[in-house]
């Protein structure tokens, strides 16, 4: 017979467990009490200057059309505010331990703008659309992906294998994926000129649906991988310049603008004094420096580099030639990127410590400047034929006369600047400015002592072994934690070498009204990557207390 005796704790348990589930649920629901919560709607809408032609990722021309490929597009990984690679279509990835192999593991459940499910083909596909001879879009994308090998084991994993070991790789699979299943019969040439790439279908936080001369129309896609957007409506208009996207900012046309041009310290000001605004000052990886051509025997000396550095005010410098609107810069990696390691003991501003090493170098100062052996200290600085730059080497060379030097600035035309003095090497002294190929921190172009010849862009012609080696180690090995600290040691070096001044990184104006809540912006590694949080922007609230029972 069977025993009608049945335990009692099952059901205690039971009780206990939904008494503590609804418990949760209320307290879940109604929050603290008075907070304000993100609500779902609204429209938000920014002026940009320019105009795009194509809104395909692979074939981006112009600040405008990157906008709109990073609302309407996902790629495998997206760049964090300091450039670190998280997850995005893929929810994760791994390499193999020769550092060759990358293997992607794609989400499940991702969708196009169009209900279709997203798979390994798609991911091929674009991948392949960029390995074509034909394909037009950007060299340095294309040269990265010209010999990974490809493979799909399913639907949801993709593998790249590298020729040779380059640890800044997964930085480059941020580029937008393609819909193969609309676009999978056409070759790269086939892309450039196609429907799709006005009327672009997606997976991104926003699906386009209108788009004129005078602007787009993106609205919410409810089925984001990454969470639903809160906003339901962006807008972007299409403005002429800076100037007018300011003039409609003030008039009320917009809800915000990011301004790359520099904006007045008036306009700065009015801006300022008004409470509906908010105003962040962001800036990007592109930095400027003088470099000093160390073939020539005046620059041979580190403390005469080292003094021409600490001589130079960059505050006053940002104030006086730019209007403010930069930060002085400490390192040859970008302030703010993950790899960056500040040493500002290298690059402060002190003109007594940089006249003492000049007269340990033995450039004394008499009646007609700084001589060595009667010779006198001068040199010509190059700077390309813009006002902007021109301004920069003028006061660049103001402030190294108050220190008895004799520098002359040498304006040409910008052809003549790069192919004649910069790549060939014949200048003295010049005011430049470096953007890197890509996202990834990798300094290599720039330092590398193979890069001094042809048209690799060591122009200083800096050749340091311990640096070469560093500067290899940090591409060969995908462990960022071992990336970080061979950079760190490079640029150590760097600080005590000094093959260029280091000046500044401009700075961009964001400004959008107070009622835009959920923005973090971060580093602009493009502008677009203003746009890295745009799912959890929102207008729209509710207040917790309206939901409590």
């Amino acid at each position: 017979m069977k025993s009608l005796y049945r335990p009692r704790w099952p059901l205690l348990l039971t009780l206990v467990v939904g008494v503590g589930i609804v418990i949760g649920l209320t307290y879940i629901r109604s929050g603290p009490v008075g907070e304000v919560l993100p609500s779902h709607g609204g429209r938000y809408v920014e002026g940009v200057a320019g105009t795009p032609n194509s809104v395909n990722p692979l074939f981006t021309i112009n600040a405008v059309e990157n906008d709109l490929a990073s609302l309407v597009f996902s790629g495998l990984i997206r760049l964090g505010p300091k450039g670190d690679v998280q997850p995005d279509l893929a929810e994760k990835w791994s390499v193999s331990p020769d550092g060759l192999e990358y293997t992607f593991q794609l989400r499940q459940n991702v969708f196009w703008h169009d209900a279709q499910p997203l798979n390994s083909e798609d991911v091929l596909f674009t991948i392949r659309a960029i390995q074509d001879p034909a394909f037009q879009g950007d060299p340095d994308l294309a040269a990265v992906f010209k010999d990974v090998k490809l493979d799909a084991p399913d639907s949801s994993t993709v593998v790249m294998t590298l020729p040779r070991l380059f640890a800044p790789f997964p930085a480059f699979a941020a580029v937008g994926i393609l819909p193969e299943h609309l676009l999978g019969d056409l070759d790269a040439a086939g892309l450039i000129d196609s429907p799709f790439n006005t009327q672009p279908i997606g997976s991104g936080p926003f699906r386009l649906t209108e788009l004129t001369s005078t602007g787009a129309v993106l609205q919410s896609f409810d089925a984001y991988h990454l969470d639903r957007p809160l906003l339901e409506t962006l807008e972007l208009r299409f403005y002429r310049d800076d100037a007018t996207l300011l003039n409609a900012l003030r008039g009320g046309a917009i809800d915000g603008a990011l301004f790359q041009s520099s904006l007045t310290p008036d306009d700065i000001a009015l801006l300022d004094d008004e409470a509906r605004w908010v105003r962040r000052s962001l800036h990007a990886t592109t930095f400027s420096l003088v470099y000093l051509n160390l073939r020539m025997p005046v620059f041979e000396d580190a403390e005469v580099r080292r003094a021409l550095q600490h001589s130079l005010d960059r505050q006053s410098l940002i104030q006086e030639a730019l209007d403010g609107q930069a930060l002085p810069i400490d390192s040859p990696i970008t302030l703010d990127l993950w790899a960056y390691v500040s040493y500002p003991d290298a690059y402060t501003f002190d003109p007594a410590r940089a006249a003492v090493l000049l007269n340990e170098a033995g450039w004394t100062l008499g009646p007609n400047g700084r001589e060595k052996e009667g010779v006198p200290l001068q040199f010509t600085l190059a700077t390309v034929d813009d006002p902007v730059q021109t301004r920069v080497a003028e006061e660049i060379a103001r402030q190294w006369s108050q220190l008895g030097i004799q520098v002359t600035v040498q304006v040409s035309g910008a052809s003549e600047f790069r192919e004649e003095l910069l790549l060939k090497r014949e200048f003295e002294a010049a005011l430049g400015t470096i953007r890197p190929p890509g996202p990834d921190p990798d300094p290599y172009p720039f330092w590398h002592s193979s890069q001094v010849l042809g048209q690799g862009l060591n122009l200083a012609s800096f050749s340091n072994e311990e640096a070469d080696q560093l500067l290899e180690s940090a591409r060969q090995t995908p462990p960022r934690d071992e990336r970080a600290e061979d950079y760190r040691s490079f640029q150590e070096i760097f600080a005590q070498e000094l093959p260029a001044v280091l000046l500044y990184t401009p700075t961009y104006q964001y400004v959008y009204l107070a009622d835009l809540q959920g923005v973090s912006p971060g580093l602009l590694f493009t502008p677009s990557t203003r746009f890295y949080d745009v799912h959890r922007w929102f207008v729209e609230t509710e207040d917790s207390t309206n939901d409590s029972t």
